[in-house]
């Protein structure tokens, strides 16, 4: 018995290697295809996020290993259409998952090959348009008290106070904190926009304590590095020769730790708690306090107002209020 469970453990390593081998070597295939280098630079030009270029790319590279043995880039419109067809109903991927496949292959095969095809217009996949999971600001205390790693205190309550984006924080640099006009900069964000945020006085103050731990002249939040204390130095001496910020794998690791400590992985069916949990307190608390819709845009960094009155949904102070208006209609 023991020597067959032990077959059967060494079938399924044996697999396991297999698979990766196999995904290793098809990966490496890919890279050596000229067509596939022509659009890793055609990408690395364009003037999209990092994170874009990294989904144009997989994108890519999962059609081609959809259809093995075959030049993707003669694939036929209706080859195409039956890849996007077959994530949605064969793979029951979610809507926004097909919509940024659909985004990567338009650009692959319409702005870098040149194929204007009719099914780029035809393309209407609706997305899923839920409410945020929001915080009361009661839980939002009892989340910060949570966190157990001081650099990542710092960093969850500078994302809620400012409604940070994971990667604007982790990117986010000493000299972009305007101490004199108590301003947090931006820089970089979403659509490689620039804006400033206020900060309070006593986050401005805590702001200064943690970056005195560590003095790194670079960054706001610094990588210790995995082996830091095997070389016998400090934290504070790791994270100021540190040439590297914080990962967001990282970040969002000590989240699911603090998450999970509290016991909020299952909140009654709501959405989990995520890092951009924050950014969404942030907004209702604003909304409820009575800043205005205009202002909060402002601050989030939206295009348009119309991403951010979804908060107005969630804002207690708009439902007290409203409740108060229809309590003096006549008729009761």
């Amino acid at each position: 018995m023991f020597m067959l469970a032990g077959a059967m453990k060494a079938k399924n390593t044996n697999q396991t290697k297999n698979k990766s081998t196999r995904k290793n070597d098809n990966a490496i295939a890919l890279g050596s295809l000229e067509w596939y280098q022509e659009f890793v630079r055609f990408v690395e030009l364009r003037d999209i996020a990092p994170r874009t270029r990294v989904s144009y790319l997989a994108w890519v590279r999962r059609l081609h290993e959809a259809r093995p043995g075959r030049n993707i880039t003669t694939l036929s419109e209706g080859e195409v259409l039956d890849f996007l067809i077959a994530l949605r109903h064969e793979r029951e991927l979610k809507d926004s998952t097909v919509n940024q496949a659909a985004c990567a292959l338009r650009g692959f095969y319409r702005d870098h090959l040149g194929r204007d095809w009719k099914a780029w217009s035809k393309i209407k996949i609706r997305r899923e348009e839920q409410l945020p999971n929001v915080l009361s600001r009661e839980e939002v205390a009892k989340f910060l008290g949570a966190v157990r790693v001081g650099r990542f205190r710092a960093m969850f309550t500078l994302m809620y106070h400012c409604g940070l984006r994971l990667g604007e924080v982790i990117r986010l640099k000493p000299g972009h904190i305007d101490g004199k006009r108590r301003v947090l900069r931006v820089v970089g964000g979403k659509g490689a926009k620039d804006r400033d945020i206020p900060i309070s006085d006593e986050l401005l103050a805590r702001l200064r304590a943690f970056w005195k731990q560590h003095r790194n002249p670079e960054w706001m939040f610094p990588a210790p590095g995995r082996g830091w204390m095997t070389t016998g130095s400090t934290l504070g001496q790791a994270l100021h020769r540190s040439e590297r910020h914080l990962s967001d794998s990282a970040v969002q690791a000590a989240m699911r730790a603090t998450v999970l400590s509290l016991g909020w992985d299952k909140r009654h069916g709501k959405r989990p708690v995520t890092c951009h949990t924050l950014r969404h307190c942030f907004a209702t608390h604003l909304l409820d306090a009575g800043v205005s819709v205009r202002l909060v845009s402002q601050y989030l960094g939206h295009s348009s107002l119309k991403p951010t009155l979804v908060y107005l949904h969630l804002t207690e102070v708009s439902e007290s209020a409203a409740r108060e208006v229809m309590a003096k209609f006549p008729g009761l």
